[in-house]
């Protein structure tokens, strides 16, 4: 997918990069929203231009203030709107007239309120669109640029007593949620994580959260992008995006709202966003390299352990454990996050066990309580780890130790200079104790945390990042489709035109006739190959065997015969109103795995492609997985690979492996239909999809495509 036209990213600038801000509401008292802004441009040290704006004041936190914007002499890059809803528009007006490049609103009453405040919304972004000035917000906290300490924001960040500056990092933050944006900022401020560049969207009446992400991935000063998303109004351009940032060698760790039915009519009133299928969204963080945080602790913890950029190529993890139930259960955790936990060399094992008799030297290290008299012991592990055992990174539990001053200073010591020794490795430690000490370990660069099952998770997920880091994971381009064909809005066809389409489209079919009479079904039988599976086709009666409109195995013209007249009984029984095409005479796959293949249209994703063990019960096990349409065939067969089924495919249990080289093209076919077709879909069903042997190929044997209405 190409994004050439689909960002500005020099129209984005201006809200990090501006030289001068206009605030439009300032007011006389700091912590309103139009007070802020003004007093961290003073704190800060903003090197730029602040105009106060507010009729009512001559000065404004000791800085002269304006009547009006059009009193300002000077040029302004940027404003900052803090007005009740009514009076916004009016502001905007005066920013077009005085040439403002972006605009900030913060103000609350718009989209997010139903119906008449979208109308609102919309006539102040046509104002905007037709000037060239962008927009964020409304209902929004604003953004900042820590390192040019320009804050167009009312985030909460100097307290009264508390005059440090925000530090300044190397992640970046987007929140549609200005309040959760300043719930993470706050999480980390206490971690001593820092940011280069926060913003909040809040309803993407313009900036989206996608534009965003595709700034910050061109930005210099951002390693690694953290997302907070309810939902995107332009799904291509968010995947366009997550896909600049894989180009750029940029981590996103994203946590996205919406899961439950209840969250996603929560994320509709609070932002008026649209939120789709969680499984979908699951498929496109897959295909895009994201990952997709759980809770809010995931996602800061993730992120600030991306700052260390220390990223460990092989699943794999050395394990030193003062415990050894403790141990015990790490190596649990591991397997389950996906880390192999090697055993160590045993020559290395023989060496450690001279340290410590009594402790375990395999793989999880445990030195036992010999730790309490001679800390010297964690850094022979360490070191055994790091070195013969050749691991890039490794963690270490230390339970309390935190707690105790004397052994944690020490211990401190013997960390610290194992990662002098091996300082492109990472040790991870999961301790509790005080929160100075806790955060004196996290200023020597090593990350902590309470849970040694959050410090695997960790481990894993940065382990996730590392082909992307490295520049290692290639993006596939979409490929072109030799005939693709255009779906018409109406009524759904019936099975024999499904096939027929989808054939076009380049997804194999298996032979058939469509009959419309005894004698035509004797015939075709006949020339097909005896034996014959026979369907009724009505557009009427999606589900034919469940109306006794399905005949298998006939082997004789004489059982084809039979067949028709027993289906046009039971259907003109069952279904005298429905309308009948013919029934379809095919031949029968005797061999082979039914999987299923499906397209629908995603409220919030577009085409979304779903794959999995297909038959009768698909819905009982769902065992599935999905992909945002269009993608080539090496992202098919990875969609292949995730299913718990994958090993019968891959030939479990004796059973040769099927022809997955054909059902992944066939799979990326149909990504290629569905988003050509996208408009007029409803969805697409192919179930099943027969997978042979591997080199016999592969055939849908039933379809159906649903169309929208004229």
């Amino acid at each position: 997918m190409s994004t050439a036209g689909l960002f500005d990213l020099d129209s984005i600038a201006p809200f990090f990069q501006a030289d001068s801000l206009a605030v439009i509401g300032a007011s006389t008292e700091p912590r309103k929203q139009g007070g802020r802004p003004v007093r961290y441009s003073r704190l800060g040290g903003f090197r730029g231009k602040v105009y106060p704006i507010n009729p009512g004041a001559s000065e404004v936190q000791g800085m002269p203030a304006y009547p009006s914007l059009s009193a300002v002499d000077d040029p302004v890059e940027c404003a900052f709107i803090a007005l009740p809803a009514p009076a916004v528009e009016a502001a905007v007006r005066a920013c077009i007239s005085k040439g403002v490049r972006a605009a900030i609103i913060v103000s609350a009453g718009f989209a997010e309120t139903g119906d008449r405040g979208r109308r609102y919304q919309d006539r102040i972004v046509a104002l905007a669109r037709a000037s060239g000035m962008r927009l964020i917000g409304p209902n929004c906290m604003g953004a900042m640029d820590v390192a040019r300490a320009f804050f167009p924001t009312f985030l909460p960040m100097w307290g009264d007593e508390r005059h440090d500056a925000p530090k300044v990092g190397s992640i970046s933050l987007i929140s549609q949620s200005g309040a959760f944006g300043a719930h993470v900022y706050e999480l980390a401020r206490a971690r001593g994580v820092g940011f280069a560049k926060w913003i909040s969207t809040g309803n993407q009446c313009d900036v989206q959260v996608a534009d965003c992400i595709a700034y910050f991935a061109h930005d210099p000063a951002t390693r690694t992008i953290m997302v907070y998303l309810e939902g995107s109004p332009e799904p291509g351009k968010l995947i366009a995006a997550l896909r600049l940032a894989r180009e750029h060698r940029k981590p996103v760790i994203l946590l996205k709202s919406g899961r439950s039915a209840i969250g996603a009519k929560a994320a509709m009133s609070h932002t008026g966003a649209l939120v789709g299928s969680d499984d979908a969204f699951n498929g496109l963080c897959t295909q895009t390299g994201v990952h997709r945080a759980q809770t809010i602790d995931e996602l800061l913890d993730i992120a600030s352990a991306c700052v260390a950029g220390k990223f460990p190529s092989r699943r794999e993890v050395g394990l030193v454990t003062i415990s050894g139930g403790i141990g015990a259960l790490m190596a649990d955790y591991a397997e389950q996050v996906g880390l192999a936990v090697p055993p160590l060399p045993q020559g290395t094992q023989e060496k450690l066990l001279k340290v410590f008799p009594y402790g375990a030297a395999r793989n999880p290290v445990d030195p036992t309580a010999l730790w309490a008299r001679d800390v010297s012991v964690f850094g022979h592990s360490l070191r055994a780890l790091l070195g013969d055992g050749g691991h890039e990174v490794v963690v270490l539990f230390a339970s309390s130790v935190g707690t105790i001053p004397a052994l944690r200073d020490a211990i401190l010591t013997q960390v610290r200079a194992v990662r002098d020794q091996f300082p492109d490795r990472l040790i991870v430690v999961s301790m509790i104790g005080p929160a100075e000490v806790i955060a004196q370990w996290r200023s020597e660069g090593f990350p902590v945390y309470e849970d040694p099952r959050r410090a695997l998770e960790v481990v894993a997920a940065l382990a996730g990042f590392a082909r992307l880091v490295a520049g290692k994971e290639r993006l596939h381009p979409i490929p072109r489709a030799p005939h693709t064909p255009r779906i018409i809005p109406g009524e759904a066809l019936n099975e024999f035109e499904a096939m027929r389409e989808l054939e076009c489209a380049g997804i194999p079919m298996t032979p058939r006739r469509l009959c419309g009479s005894r004698a035509d079904a004797e015939r075709a039988a006949a020339s097909l190959g005896f034996p014959v599976v026979m369907k009724i086709v009505s557009p009427d009666i999606p589900h034919k065997s469940e109306m006794g409109g399905v005949a298998l195995n006939l082997r004789t013209r004489r059982e084809v015969a039979a067949a028709y007249e027993s289906i046009m009984k039971r259907i003109k029984k069952g279904a005298p109103k429905a309308r009948i095409d013919g029934v379809l005479l095919a031949r029968q796959i005797a061999h082979g795995i039914e999987t299923i293949l499906g397209a629908s249209i995603d409220p919030t994703l577009g085409p979304v492609v779903m794959f999995g063990i297909g038959g009768i019960f698909v819905e009982v096990y769902k065992d599935v997985a999905f992909r945002v349409a269009p993608f080539p065939v090496s992202e098919a067969r990875a969609m292949i690979r995730e299913i718990k089924g994958y090993r019968i495919l891959a030939g479990a249990r004796g059973r040769p492996p099927v022809d997955l080289e054909c059902l992944a093209r066939a799979a990326s076919r149909l990504s290629l239909f569905a988003a050509a077709n996208a408009a007029t879909l409803v969805s697409v069903d192919i179930n099943p999809f027969m997978v042979l042997p591997r080199g016999e190929g592969a055939f849908g044997v039933d379809a159906l495509i649903e169309r929208v209405r004229r």
